[in-house]
C-alpha cells in the first residue's frame, strides 16, 4: 500500500497496483487506511529516535575513549616520618 495520491482533488489509495478512491471505500477500509498511515508515521518517528540514540551512543563512545586515554593521576600518600 502506498500513501494516498490525490486525483481530481480526491485522495486515491494505491494497493497492489490498483487505485481506489478513498471516499468510495467502506468505513472499515477507511479506518484501516488511517491506521496504516498512523503506523507509518510511528515507524518514521521511531526510526528518527533510533538515529538519535545511535548518534548519542557514538558521542558517548568518543567521550569514553577520550576519558580512558587520559593518563592516570597518581595519588601522593604522605608517610609519617620518625620525627613526628
Amino acid at each position: 500500500m502506498s500513501t494516498p495520491d490525490i486525483t481530481n482533488d480526491e485522495p486515491v489509495l494505491v494497493l497492489d497496483d490498483e487505485k481506489y478512491i478513498i471516499s468510495d471505500l467502506s468505513d472499515t477500509a477507511k479506518y484501516v487506511v488511517a491506521n496504516i498511515q498512523d503506523i507509518d508515521n510511528q515507524l518514521r518517528n521511531i526510526q528518527m529516535k533510533v538515529d538519535q540514540l545511535n548518534m548519542a551512543k557514538e558521542g558517548m563512545t568518543a567521550r569514553l575513549k577520550e576519558e580512558v586515554a587520559k593518563p592516570k593521576e597518581t595519588e601522593v600518600v604522605e608517610t609519617p616520618t620518625e620525627d613526628g
